[in-house]
């Protein structure tokens, strides 16, 4: 396979899997928060998610080949009896999300162009079953492209309209706080709008193995475009959405707006558009997550594995990858399984050096094949279509799945991944410090948003 993914097609996929529908929503986070808890929480969790990300891209450099690393792999080398629970909060957390956006299109477009919302849902699979199809994240660049100039019109829309109205906008009467915070209960409830907003942890090993040149340079500018670039727009959108509507805000900033303008309704189809197009965005990992819980069941259940009969037919979470051969083409026998959990379950002084990541590492290759892989991404759409068109309520389940999912996969894991591998690593003090901030961040964050999903609803 040959790597063409750059820093600006990767930069650009990364910002496309943060910035979604819920920009929308951080106006009226801010008039919970007051403008200025509301930055500060923004910056917070702008910071923490760089930092988790750039921790995962640190922990892709512990592996012989970094192009072969995944969440599967380097949990199978520091938690091998906890791949299948970390893959599976990365399953809930895109499935999740993903039939929450097929909501949404149901919802969006039949307000701006009729019909009704079954119709709206099937018309989608136009778009998004090719999208789907796709193998490699980079192949999603132009797709993303799209999704960024809708996030483009929305922003432009919004700014603009907060200054055309601006010399009649009265703070005071809007009960514009700048410093206090206007409700601690809906800070609460909004608590996650903000936190969860930066998500990505999803595609960052796909953008580690599909850079062409995939120094941790390159990893870092990714990471600091993407994070910087989402982060001026929740600020932007935040402020100047709260500032033209006050306390009056909704929870969607666009609703606020005159629906019969024309310029409204076409912001309201760019919504359509950035939500149908943010969509593959959390399918890609979604499918790579399915499939690794179905080896990691393969494996509990005592199946053994010969990876590949025929090496032309093998995948990993790129088809037809070439290079990834002489690791993945390997078998995975209960032996090796049950050695390398004896080695992480050994006494606290066991020390793993490199070289034994390394071989641990290509060991655990997960078997991807073409059947499989079209398989699985049948089964995922049809499910996904099947409740996307009989399910329309399901608002506090999707809170509680991001509050433990996103949490996991954002904090928790990088950071723990971060601890095991680098904690008998020479000049590693500050990484296992900040490791042990991002666990505690993380449970400290699910703590919160578990306790205001169910005690705070919005």
């Amino acid at each position: 396979m040959e790597y063409t993914a750059t820093v600006l097609s990767s930069s650009v996929n990364l910002t496309k899997t943060i910035v979604g529908a819920g920009l929308l929503a951080i106006p009226f986070a801010y008039s919970k928060d007051g403008i200025f808890v509301g930055l500060l929480l923004t910056i917070i969790a702008a910071t923490a998610t760089a930092y988790g990300l750039s921790l995962l891209g640190k922990s892709s450099k512990m592996l012989d080949n970094p192009r072969t690393s995944s969440f599967f792999t380097l949990c199978s080398i520091t938690y091998p009896q906890f791949t299948l629970v970390f893959d599976f909060a990365m399953f809930v957390q895109c499935f999740g999300c993903a039939l929450s956006y097929l909501v949404l299109v149901g919802d969006v477009f039949p307000s701006v162009l009729g019909q009704d919302r079954e119709f709206w849902i099937y018309s989608s699979l136009v778009i998004i079953v090719p999208l789907c199809l796709l193998k490699n994240l980079d192949s999603l660049r132009y797709s993303s492209m799209l999704g960024l100039l809708a996030i483009a019109y929305i922003v432009l829309f919004i700014i603009i309209r907060f200054f055309i109205a601006f010399p009649s906008l009265d703070f005071q009467d809007l009960g514009i706080s700048w410093f206090k915070i206007n409700s601690y209960s809906g800070m609460m409830s909004t608590f996650s709008i903000l936190i969860f907003g930066f998500t990505a942890s999803m595609n960052m090993f796909s953008i580690c193995n599909e850079l062409e040149h995939n120094s941790l340079k390159n990893i870092d500018k990714v990471i600091g475009n993407s994070v910087g670039v989402a982060c001026f727009l929740f600020v932007v959108v935040g402020t100047t959405g709260y500032l033209s509507f006050g306390s009056d805000v909704k929870g969607n900033v666009i609703l606020n707006y005159n629906p019969d303008s024309v310029f409204t309704k076409i912001g309201q189809f760019s919504l359509g558009s950035v939500i149908i197009l943010s969509f593959p965005l959390l399918f890609h990992p979604l499918r790579i997550a399915t499939n690794n819980m179905v080896f990691s069941i393969e494996q509990i259940l005592g199946k053994k594995f010969a990876f590949f009969k025929n090496p032309m037919d093998a995948v990993t979470n790129t088809p037809d990858n070439e290079e990834q051969a002489p690791l993945i083409h390997r078998t995975v026998t209960q032996e090796t399984t049950n050695s390398l959990r004896r080695q992480n379950t050994a006494s606290s002084s066991l020390v793993l050096d490199a070289t034994s990541f390394v071989q641990e590492a290509e060991a655990f290759q997960v078997p991807f094949t073409n059947f499989r892989f079209y398989i699985i991404t049948a089964l995922l759409l049809a499910s996904l279509y099947m409740l996307g068109l009989n399910v329309q309520g399901f608002a506090l389940v999707l809170s509680l799945v991001g509050a433990t999912g996103s949490t996991s996969i954002s904090f928790i894991l990088p950071g723990l991944l971060g601890y095991k591998l680098f904690k008998n690593e020479t000049n590693s003090k500050a990484i296992i410090t900040g490791s042990i901030v991002c666990i505690a961040l993380g449970f400290t964050v699910m703590f919160v948003s578990v306790f205001a999903t169910l005690y705070f609803p919005q």
